[in-house]
């Protein structure tokens, strides 16, 4: 393949991994410093990239050169940002959230794959209770935070409420992309074990909020049912009508999931890989997708579907 071709594909790959709503010119204008006509040379291969600007697009757009070139290398490139107390603190993880699931549903077609191995994290934005409990799990015994080693927690802690608007965007957001998620007899568990665990610690202020989080959790779960039930996406307390956006819900007896999500944006694909419990990685390696997409069918082929059939096994397992 010569040089022009390479160069014209290495942009097309760079173009596939943004929003459709962003101009591709400005953006790698504004990457490289040029000027737009600069820029549209270069794209149109009129005029050679060099190899900085080749390390910097890459870099900058977490686009694969041993990809585009065929290599074959046992290496997969991943991005993302590691939550800390510093540059990158929990109020901007959340905020990331939010950014990630915008880009997402620019694209047209999107579906969102979940392989959950708790109840998916984003449907506790959608009850502020459950969302507050769950900031402070991780701000408490995930992220170490010095300030919140001895804090105890309650329902009607006024720190919570700036995040409520938030909240309710994250919330909304996921409810408007059609999604497939794959559950065990497990997810559930987990956030239940959390709450007695920090009733019988002594880390709630009273055991009135260890009941309003378990009856919260309940209408989560009579919401996650209704979804099934109906197969569609819904926003908290909205009611099943035609057009909303896809539900399929799965449930597998054998495997437990690890949080793993997989998004098909248009023509692009992208993978979340989730680790330390908080945080995600992602990538846009076609081999790596595609590898990931067939495992999702094949599991989910070995599963159960609940959602608009099988009303004897959805009411069993709700």
């Amino acid at each position: 393949m010569e040089g022009t071709q390479l160069q014209q594909l290495f942009f097309q790959q760079i173009k596939n991994t943004l929003s459709p709503r962003k101009s591709f010119v400005d953006e790698v204008a504004d990457v490289l410093n040029i000027s737009n006509d600069s820029a549209y040379r270069r794209i149109r291969g009129e005029k050679p990239i060099s190899f900085e600007e080749i390390k910097t697009l890459a870099s900058h757009f977490k686009t694969s050169v041993d990809q585009l070139l065929h290599l074959q290398t046992d290496s997969f490139i991943f991005s993302g940002r590691i939550t800390n107390n510093s540059d990158f603190k929990f109020d901007e993880w959340q905020k990331s959230v939010l950014i990630h699931l915008q880009t997402i549903n620019t694209f047209k077609p999107n579906h969102y794959y979940y392989l959950a191995k708790e109840i998916p994290f984003l449907y506790y934005y959608m009850i502020p209770e459950i969302a507050a409990f769950k900031s402070y799990f991780f701000l408490k015994s995930i992220l170490y935070y010095e300030d919140w080693k001895t804090k105890k927690f309650s329902v009607h802690d006024e720190y919570y409420k700036q995040y409520y608007e938030l909240w309710r965007t994250i919330s909304n957001t996921y409810a408007a992309i059609p999604s497939t998620e794959i559950w065990s007899i497990e997810n559930i568990a987990s956030t239940i074990h959390q709450i007695e665990y920090y009733r019988a610690t002594g880390s709630l202020k009273s055991d009135d909020d260890a009941i309003c989080i378990l009856d919260k959790l309940m209408e989560l779960i009579d919401h996650l049912e209704m979804q099934a039930e109906y197969g569609v996406k819904l926003c908290f307390k909205q009611k099943p009508i035609k057009g909303l956006p896809v539900y399929k819900m799965f449930v597998n007896e054998l495997i437990i999931g690890d949080n793993m999500q997989f998004m098909e944006l248009g023509d692009n694909q992208v993978t979340y890989i989730n680790h330390s419990v908080i945080n995600f990685i992602m990538t846009q390696d076609a081999a790596f997708n595609n590898y990931t997409k067939k495992t999702f069918d094949i599991i989910s082929q070995k599963s159960t579907l609940l959602s608009e059939t099988n009303e004897k096994e959805r009411l069993m397992f709700f």
